[in-house]
């Protein structure tokens, strides 16, 4: 190993927020095209596959393309004083598409309003609209929540501009506080300004970390219901403006898998939505092939990105390993070895090269020791920190239990009927029956299907490695980067 020039590098931030270096090693696989330009809506992915960077990247490149995107970050959003502003016109969980439609169509006025004079009537009508009722709001999204009010089953809304408090009596037509007819109006004058301007400038409105607070939510059921709502809204907006051949125009929402398959087991019309989402994937199904992978590009474009003496490098020219170095009992090369601890995540590869670094860096060398404490602080921040996080929403009062259960299970392969077994021993009344639970580790990436082939070599699916479903059939097997952490 290259000890001098492993100091030297730098891995990033593990989260695309707030890293001064993105653009620098950020890896674009077209995703400008596919967003901007393809019929995309709606982007998933996992926890730490890259959402939020994508999202930043999207509006860094919007000023090289002529095109005006508009980030809405959803981290700090007013989410409780939302869930109060259901519509009661509709049946759950449609309730707040009318406050949802409102942000949209919000946006959409202030964008079109910073535009360059049009001779355009609707251009003038949404301009007046803008200057009068919205002003000079930054966080748009987080004021119409704030401003909006229920009174007598119906949302009204009162505007924040300069203007808003002089609108009795005003030539504007929007004095009407009712949000329904509001959106109405602000509906058509949108749709035929984009039919009626001559401009070709894009507007792309993006919505991120919608999920930040997911694990605050005291009624999981009333997010889930807003999210579904703000998804149809999205959908049906969008598509209005491709049936009108409008394709300067759209939202596009950011959201963690887990919370789509979450809507769409309360929604049967959300299978509408898979022709228009994006998926990130990141998983490798043959090991052998990791060095092609986008993980390993990523990782490369990071050390490579990191100083001038480190351009030519890669990963294997300063990680490499001699075989009388013991490391492990995985017997493989370093990088897949890291990787088989991942859940195929850039997140999660990217920590635990961050913590091999500090502890080559520490000791001044690597051996199977410097591998062991690696691994075990990695695990304990993978475990107790990210999964928890995701699972800990669904479980509640179950999370502690479901620990307690999974040690029991040790980190040998086992059945279903092995699993109930030990799922009875604990002495708690789960809210989830045994192959549910069963079903949810496994959409999580806790556990996974084992089974052996022909020649008796062990074979492995799970759904960050190759997104197969739960089989109830094969043997399965907590995740080794996740047993780890159970028992540090």
């Amino acid at each position: 190993m290259n000890y001098e020039l492993i100091k030297k590098i730098d891995f990033g931030e593990i989260d695309g927020y707030g890293d001064p270096n993105l653009e620098k090693y950020f890896l674009d696989n077209g995703y400008w095209d596919k967003i901007i330009n393809d019929k995309t809506f709606f982007v998933v992915g996992k926890k730490g596959t890259g959402k939020s960077s994508i999202y930043q990247m999207i509006e860094k490149e919007s000023y090289n393309n002529g095109c005006i995107v508009v980030n809405k970050d959803f981290g700090e959003f007013p989410f409780e004083k939302l869930l109060r502003l259901q519509d009661d016109n509709f049946a759950k969980p449609n309730q707040y598409q009318t406050i949802w439609r409102n942000v949209i169509l919000n946006l959409f006025v202030q964008a079109i309003s910073k535009l360059p004079d049009e001779r355009n009537t609707y251009y003038d009508e949404i301009k007046s609209y803008n200057d009068m009722y919205l002003g000079n709001a930054v966080e748009l999204h987080k004021d119409i929540i704030s401003k909006t009010i229920k009174k007598e089953g119906s949302l009204l809304f009162h505007g924040f501009g300069a203007g808003a408090a002089k609108e009795t009596g005003s030539t504007y037509k929007y004095n009407d506080e009712n949000i329904t007819a509001v959106n109405s109006s602000l509906n058509d004058l949108i749709v035929n300004y984009f039919l009626n301007s001559d401009a070709e400038r894009k507007i792309v409105i993006q919505f991120d970390r919608l999920d930040d607070n997911y694990n605050q939510y005291q009624d999981l059921e009333e997010y889930y219901q807003a999210i579904i709502s703000l998804f149809k809204v999205v959908y049906t907006f969008n598509q209005l403006l491709r049936s009108k051949n409008i394709f300067n125009a759209k939202v596009v929402l950011y959201i963690r898998s887990d919370i789509m398959r979450a809507m769409a087991s309360r929604d049967a019309e959300s299978a509408r939505w898979d022709d228009f989402r994006m998926d990130l994937y990141w998983g490798v199904n043959n090991i052998r092939e990791i060095y092609q992978s986008d993980l390993y590009k990523m990782v490369d474009k990071r050390i490579k990105a990191s100083c001038a003496e480190l351009a030519e490098k890669s990963f294997k020219d300063i990680f490499y390993v001699p075989n009388s170095v013991n490391y492990g009992e995985r017997k493989k090369e370093l990088f897949k070895s890291l990787v088989l601890q991942t859940l195929f995540r850039p997140r999660d590869l990217i920590n635990l090269l961050k913590t091999l670094q500090k502890e080559i860096n520490k000791s001044g060398t690597f051996n199977e020791q410097v591998y062991i404490e690696t691994s075990k602080k990695y695990a304990n921040w993978l475990v107790n920190t990210e999964i928890a996080n995701e699972i800990n929403p669904v479980l509640r009062d179950d999370y502690k239990y479901v620990i307690e259960l999974l040690r029991l299970c040790g980190s040998r392969d086992l059945s279903v009927k092995t699993f109930t077994e030990r799922y009875n021993s604990v002495k708690h009344e789960f809210a989830l029956s045994p192959l549910e639970l069963l079903e949810f580790l496994y959409s999580v990436g806790i556990i996974e299907n084992t089974w052996k082939d022909k020649t008796g070599r062990p074979m492995h699916r799970s759904i960050f490695r190759n997104e197969g479903d739960f089989d109830r059939n094969l043997q399965l097997k907590i995740i080794p980067a996740v047993w780890n952490g159970l028992t540090v």
